[in-house]
């Protein structure tokens, strides 16, 4: 008999079937292989942590930071890890994995890591101080000496990002393992939504048995991008006029402080640079600033003419450069044009070009005060694309910087536009995120009147809670007096306590602290609703078209704007209002009304009107 011909060459057999075998040898291989990786996963406590704005601690402290890491590194392999039951998996960057065979392990172990890192600090360390902020999980994983696999190993990281400094977060797979007040206090924050996951996580705050609260990390730099305004030089020189050049810089030092995304310099900084021909690296060495503007300006008669130039420091860019003139005795009496002209001017050039920088370039290259004006910019564009990015951008801001409370409250305000617009394809999600991120801001800085107005702002939109909002509003005043966001949205509670005259006057205060704020429109807005909300309807057209022309996306000012010409009795201009608005934002609806409906003491409701007119429901 001849020797068998091996399976898959013996022509007796059918192809299919041994196509089949194949297939079932493969599926029992896979099905082993999967039995032995579950037989391999374990139940363990992963601990990740990270090292807080790294990115600025190597740029401006390379070599104390290095040798600081690398010691606390060895700590905690050689030290801390053991004496709680675990090990350090691996460093991943500036961060340390670990892991550790129980819940209360990894929870004193994650205590003493911060503690442990105080000591490497030192009382003088200052901004070069080093910050964890770690996440626990408890799950299965796939342990191998140099690694840990498994979905835990992520969620353990995504914790540590929700994190502030100096802070632990923990699952509730975690959290259920431990003893309040014995392992840890634990601190509920609810549910919480985390890059790349679909579904929100709870979340839990641990802090050391006994303690009241983490300590908080100092906040660090401002984020807005700085200007500095020399003061400009006569020509010829002549002593007799040196005061205007001095003055001229003032009033326009004064008027560039109004607007909100920029931090503008004393010019006790800047006096002394007047005259020099200092490279502008080193203008910006001495001065941390990243515009320049600089002139001079002769007299003629009682007329003086000014030439000015605008300057980018970092890459010796002149952004502008104009000549502008004016009447000297009007200049000091404020009634001239010169300074309001020049004011214009920069503050338009410096938005252009972090415009620019932002949607054109990686926001790893960009510095935090080009993306935090950039994303400003974006967001109260309202094209829908540039919207989009600038979320982006603002996410990436506060992983760069988690201390800063002003990227979550611009993340707030992201959602609360998303919703007003009609953007929102879930709103219960989309109230979660907000009132999410205005948390966070409130955690990281309380004193920030940003921070504030988006815990208000939250609270109003998804929540129609305006008793509580408007301490927010409030508090924010007392921080700053002269926040125009924070007087448009103390506007609108106020008309939803009837307290109509004071309604309008705060929005009108917005409004005259606004003259360079992107924001604006919405302030023009909060004017037409308040116009509204007191049945002056003429005023409502006003302001409602000024916002408009601001913005012709704003969503709420138009339909301020068709409700008011209907009111007025002029229903086919009204129609036409809409028919515009349609136009402009295909797809638009009502939208949010409740607060126009309720006060208004008219048989028809705001929004029956707007659909009467031709907007759909």
């Amino acid at each position: 008999m001849p020797d068998a011909l091996p399976r898959h060459c013996d022509p007796r057999v059918p192809k299919s079937v041994d196509a089949h075998a194949t297939v079932g040898v493969q599926n029992l291989a896979m099905k082993k292989e999967q039995a032995l990786a579950a037989a391999a996963m374990q139940r363990r406590a992963i601990l990740f942590s990270d090292l807080v704005e790294s990115v600025r601690l190597y740029e401006r402290f390379e070599a104390r930071t290095i040798e600081q890491w690398r010691r606390f590194a060895a700590l905690a392999r050689d030290s801390i890890a053991p004496a709680h039951g675990g090990r350090l998996v691996r460093t991943v960057g500036d961060g340390l994995l670990l892991e550790f065979e129980t819940a209360a392990g990894a929870t004193a172990a994650a205590f003493a890591l911060h503690q442990a890192l105080k000591a490497f600090n030192g009382p003088d360390a200052g901004e070069a101080a080093l910050w964890l902020r770690s996440g626990i999980h408890w799950a299965d994983v796939l342990a191998e000496d140099d690694d840990l696999f498994g979905s835990g190993v992520n969620l353990a990281a995504r914790l540590a990002s929700v994190a502030q400094p100096g802070q632990i977060a923990a699952s509730v797979e975690l959290r259920s393992a431990l003893t309040d007040s014995l392992h840890a206090r634990i601190e509920d924050l609810g549910m919480r939504y985390m890059k790349h996951l679909c579904e929100p996580v709870r979340v839990f705050l641990l802090h050391a048995p006994g303690q009241a609260a983490g300590p908080r990390a100092p906040s660090s730099a401002d984020l807005r991008p700085a200007i500095a305004v020399v003061p400009f030089v006569a020509l010829p020189a002549d002593v007799e006029h040196d005061a205007l050049g001095h003055a001229m810089a003032d009033d326009i030092i004064a008027s560039l402080t109004s607007h909100p995304g920029l931090r503008v310099l004393s010019r006790a900084s800047t006096a002394a640079l007047r005259g020099t021909t200092l490279a502008p690296a080193r203008l910006r060495e001495l001065l941390g600033a990243s515009f320049l503007l600089t002139g001079q300006f002769y007299v003629r008669g009682d007329r003086v003419s000014l030439a000015a130039e605008l300057c980018e420091l970092q890459g010796s860019q002149v952004l502008w450069a104009g000549r502008v003139g004016g009447d000297i005795t009007a200049l000091f009496e404020g009634q001239d044009d010169l300074v309001p002209h020049l004011v214009a001017q920069v503050s338009q050039q410096v938005m252009a070009f972090e415009l620019a920088r932002v949607r054109s370039l990686p926001m790893d290259s960009l510095a935090s005060y080009s993306l935090m004006l950039g994303a400003t910019g974006l967001l109260h564009s309202l094209l829908r694309h540039e919207f989009a990015r600038s979320r982006e951008v603002l996410e990436h801001l506060a992983d760069r910087h988690p201390r800063q409370a002003a990227p979550n409250a611009l993340l707030t305000e992201w959602h609360v536009v998303q919703y007003s617009q009609g953007w929102s394809e879930d709103a219960k999600r989309t109230a979660q995120e907000a009132s999410v991120n205005a948390q966070q801001a409130l955690d990281k800085d309380p004193e920030q009147p940003a921070a504030q107005v988006a815990a208000g702002a939250a609270l109003v939109i998804f929540k129609r809670d305006y008793g509580q909002a408007m301490p927010h509003y409030q508090r924010a005043l007392t921080l700053n007096p002269h926040h125009a966001e924070a007087w448009a949205r103390l506007s609108e509670c106020q008309s939803e306590s009837g307290l109509h005259d004071q309604s309008l006057e705060s929005a009108l205060r917005a409004i005259a602290l606004s003259p360079l704020d992107s924001r604006r429109f919405i302030y023009e807005c909060s004017a037409a609703r308040s116009a509204y909300m007191m049945g002056r309807f003429d005023l409502t057209e006003l302001h409602a078209r000024a916002s408009v022309r601001m913005n012709a996306l704003h969503a709420p000012a138009h339909r301020h704007l068709v409700a008011a010409l209907w009111r007025l009795g002029e229903h086919d201009a009204a129609r036409q209002a809409a028919s515009n608005y349609l136009k402009l934002l295909p797809g638009a609806t009502v939208g949010r009304t409740a607060g126009s409906d309720k006060v208004v003491p008219t048989p028809t409701s705001f929004s029956t009107i707007l659909k009467l007119a031709g907007i759909p429901a």
